[in-house]
């Protein structure tokens, strides 16, 4: 090749190569697109879920000081549970699921709080914020994903417990009380789909906290455990309440699902056991109450 030409066919390979590198590149379905200094994980997904863990991280970066406001502790194996989540479903979906997680640690920032209160206007932290709930938005595409906010308690009891915005004394309340309390639940929207009253799909057996129970897993609220019963309870933050239905009439679904840490968080036996049951009640609390069948959507790679 002529001096003049390969000087040429060079500059063309250098900047053409400069060019890719600047190019984000789109993540594929199932592949890890990291961001924000690399403290947030996104696993774009086909399915109409969104699985995210706002406090299992474990980077402690000392350029981020310690938040001094709110709870900082760390939801122990709560990023590893909802990266098993996520595979349960591609297992019986062949699709993926979107899955965000933040990996810098609760002492650092919280993605389940304000952005305010959850960084304590600390940039980085903030950076780290914005991009975890970027990337749940830029996933709620079709107006009528399900979105779980996975977490850890430490309660006497080992129970699930699933998060609707209502609280502990509202879940004692039954008949015409309960049903009243409809449109201020995360699962409101499903009035519209489903052929149950509200009570049946907050904790009858064709609930989510039904069908964990059906198979092992204890849960509230429930057919056996309707309420708490006095008993500590998380009823839902900040994520379920944002990416719960919109007064745009979205068909948004939000749930806050607190595992305890025996006999679901505590081993890798564990978590995909309890993975693998949730994933299959997912499916099957769509199909009923959503009118959306997961097995049936066209399979992607």
């Amino acid at each position: 090749m002529p001096a003049q030409l390969l000087v040429i066919a060079l500059t063309f390979c250098f900047f053409s190569s400069g060019l890719a590198e600047e190019k984000p590149k789109t993540p594929h379905p199932g592949q890890s697109h990291f961001i924000a200094n690399n403290t947030v994980e996104y696993v774009p997904g086909t399915l109409p879920v969104i699985i995210a863990a706002p406090h299992g991280g474990r980077l402690t970066p000392v350029a981020i000081p310690d938040r001094t406001e709110g709870v900082v502790v760390t939801d122990a194996n709560t990023d590893l549970l909802a990266r098993e989540i996520a595979e349960a479903l591609h297992q019986l979906t062949r699709q993926h699921a979107h899955l965000v997680i933040c990996h810098l640690k609760r002492s650092k920032v919280d993605c389940n709080r304000d952005a305010l209160t959850g960084t304590g206007g600390n940039a980085a932290a903030m950076e780290t914020w914005q991009a975890f709930h970027d990337c749940i938005e830029s996933a709620r595409t079709t107006g009528r994903e399900l979105y779980l906010d996975i977490h850890g308690h430490s309660h006497p009891q080992a129970r699930v417990e699933l998060g609707y915005q209502l609280s502990a004394e509202q879940l004692t309340w039954s008949g015409a009380s309960l049903a009243a309390l409809e449109n201020r639940s995360t699962i409101s929207s499903l009035a519209k789909t489903s052929p149950d009253v509200f009570e049946e799909r907050l904790r009858g057996k064709s609930s989510l906290g039904g069908l964990l129970e059906s198979e092992g897993f204890p849960s509230i609220p429930s057919p056996t455990h309707p309420d708490p019963a006095g008993q500590p309870y998380f009823s839902g933050g900040f994520n379920a309440e944002r990416y719960g239905p919109g007064v745009d009439g979205s068909q948004f679904i939000s749930v806050q699902i607190e595992c305890p840490r025996e006999g679901v968080r505590d081993s890798d036996r564990n978590r995909k056991r309890f993975a693998e049951v949730l994933a299959e009640s997912i499916v099957v609390f769509l199909k009923r109450h959503a009118d959306v069948d997961l097995l049936t959507q066209q399979s992607r790679p």
